[in-house]
């Protein structure tokens, strides 16, 4: 296995680590584990395109390390930060919403989950996690949260309409804009 693809696989297995660490109520540990599968997220990819080591199998990784990794850090807010889940939960049960949706779109469409890495998908992630980490470290900001909000959003809708309009699983498709582009170009 290279080394892109095990900086993937830590998140993986970091993951059942942070939801104990959640049960025991062991806050601190929990988020600094947090923090390095955030941080770990952020070079696995950068480090396959440096050594020309991106794969199949690590794209994969990368999505179920990533999907997790996010999971573990709600997971942490609703834990230490139940009160903003009863503040914001009509916006919370939009975004699950609209992922969930994306997630049955490609389960239907492709058999298993999207893993097309576009830049709003980046994006997102980037402020999911920085939104998070703030929360955990320090407190809560508004305007971090609606930006992470509609961040989410986009990458939800793009994600949806990219598995309608693509007929077959594809990994790292930047986004619709490169999608449409590639179809102008062809005419």
């Amino acid at each position: 296995m290279n080394l892109p693809n095990l900086i993937s696989s830590f998140r993986i297995v970091a993951a059942p680590v942070m939801w104990i660490l959640l049960y025991t109520g062991n806050k601190q540990a929990f988020i600094w584990l947090l923090t390095a599968a955030f941080f770990s997220d952020s070079i696995d990819g950068f480090i396959a395109r440096q050594l020309h080591q991106v794969s199949k199998l690590g794209s994969i990784l990368d999505s179920y390390g990533d999907s997790l990794t996010i999971l573990s850090g709600i997971a942490g807010l609703i834990r230490f930060h139940y009160e903003l889940f009863e503040q914001y939960y009509p916006v919370l049960f939009g975004i699950i919403a609209i992922h969930v949706i994306q997630l049955l779109l490609s389960l239907w469409r492709y058999g298993k989950p999207s893993s097309f890495h576009t830049y709003s998908a980046k994006l997102a992630a980037l402020a999911i996690g920085i939104f998070i980490l703030i929360t955990l470290h320090f407190s809560f900001i508004p305007w971090i949260f609606y930006l992470t909000v509609v961040f989410m959003i986009f990458d939800g809708v793009e994600e949806s309409i990219l598995v309608l309009l693509l007929p077959k699983w594809k990994t790292d498709v930047k986004g619709l804009f490169w999608v449409f582009g590639k179809s102008f170009r062809k005419e």
